[in-house]
């Protein structure tokens, strides 16, 4: 049986892609695994200087123990990060959500006089450094404890969750913006019309047409909101000093020390890091898909 060359050529090519999306699952997957396995792995064991084993010769729980072993700082102060981790990503990404959906409502619907302008100055601020508005940030917060100490109130915003929930904010909620602007422009215009015919007001014909059928886009970008909150390290590392609104990535970057690096412990928390987020996209995985494929469209 002799194949043409066509045949071949299509054959070779099916392969190649077969072969590329396997390095890519590889090399996007063997980190995990490489946690995984560390984190059941005695830590005599991932230090030692002896020939090196892909799977733990005495596999063990007693990482996982430690990190919800209150009695033990390290077990008390995961706990501390874990929930303030929750607090905080779940309130960003409801103020991020609420605040983000009239947002993009107003900019997509509405007659705003320069709001492309107004899309991009949002951006910018996803675009810049982190780092490049630190100080900035930093200065504000400082005057603003600053006055409430004059006026006598005992309150502040530096080292609280509070401060990291308008910080982090901040940065994502022009993203949230321009994601729900994308997927309301997709919407077509005369839906809202008839609702409005009907004698649905314009805050009615939002919540009652345009909400329901954007599900899936509020769904996939609460999850992208929640995702950058839930990871950012560096508004944490330089607005906090004590358990009290440290977070997660927080805690494991401290795991290694001056003197020891706990790559065990590391390992452990950084599992049970993962959890949430894999839990929510398993959960809302088809909203994701079609959120993500709907503001894709047009916008």
């Amino acid at each position: 049986m002799r194949w043409s060359a066509a045949y071949v050529i299509k054959r070779i090519k099916r392969i190649g892609l077969l072969l590329a999306v396997l390095a890519i699952a590889v090399w996007t997957l063997a980190p995990v695994a490489w946690l995984g396995i560390s984190s059941i792995t005695p830590y005599n064991e991932l230090i030692s200087d002896r020939q090196t084993h892909w799977l733990p010769q005495n596999p063990t729980l007693a990482n996982y123990r430690v990190m919800f072993d209150v009695s033990r700082q390290t077990g008390e102060r995961f706990v501390y990060a874990l929930r303030n981790s929750m607090i905080i990503a779940s309130s960003v990404t409801a103020v991020c959500l609420v605040a983000g959906t009239f947002a993009a409502y107003a900019l997509a619907r509405l007659p705003v006089r320069g709001k492309h302008v107004a899309v991009l100055g949002l951006m910018s601020i996803r675009m810049l450094p982190t780092i490049a508005l630190v100080i900035p940030f930093f200065v504000i917060m400082s005057y603003i404890d600053y006055a409430f100490l004059n006026m006598g109130w005992e309150f502040h915003l530096f080292d609280t969750k509070l401060n990291l929930v308008i910080l982090y904010t901040t940065f994502i909620l022009g993203f949230v913006i321009w994601i729900m602007r994308g997927f309301f422009l997709t919407i077509p215009a005369e839906l809202e019309e008839a609702a409005r015919i009907d004698g649905c007001t314009r805050v009615q014909a939002l919540f009652r047409v345009l909400l329901p059928l954007s599900a899936p886009g509020l769904v996939a970008t609460g999850i992208l909101a929640f995702l950058s909150a839930w990871d950012e390290f560096l508004l944490a590392l330089i607005f906090t000093r004590s358990t009290n609104a440290a977070t997660l990535p927080l805690f494991i970057a401290e795991l290694g020390s001056q003197y020891i690096t706990a790559y065990d412990q590391i390992s452990a928390a950084g599992m049970m890091a993962a959890i949430p987020p894999v839990l929510l996209a398993l959960l809302f995985q088809r909203f994701i898909v079609r959120g993500l494929t709907a503001g894709s469209v047009k916008g």
